[in-house]
């Protein structure tokens, strides 16, 4: 598999990931019975985390930037809830954006 290639299926995989993640959070906050003060934050987070997420797979330019935006909300989101290990999860995310986004200006 060439660089380009492998960079390439690291957008797909990484755009298909975090759109499903974010429907599902969508999803599980609508189905919730009780809905928390956060309710309302969650579901506009992971509706924009979804739309970034389908932009990102189409053109990193624009989805890049609004990919990382929305993962620093949602970063200083869990961390306000004392969720280290989720804002965790979002760096090692935003990592793979920077990888994609640094090699597709190359």
């Amino acid at each position: 598999m060439t660089a380009r290639a492998s960079i390439r299926l690291l957008q797909i995989v990484l755009g298909v990931v975090l759109c499903a993640y974010s429907v599902a959070l969508v999803v599980t906050q609508l189905r919730s019975s009780h809905h928390s003060h956060a309710f309302i934050f969650l579901l506009i987070l992971g509706g924009a985390e979804a739309l970034a997420a389908l932009l990102f797979l189409f053109t990193v330019r624009l989805g890049g930037p609004v990919v990382l935006a929305v993962f620093a909300a949602a970063a200083a989101f869990h961390l306000l809830h004392g969720q280290v290990s989720n804002a965790g999860v979002l760096a090692i995310y935003a990592a793979a954006v920077l990888a994609v986004m640094a090699n597709k200006r190359a």
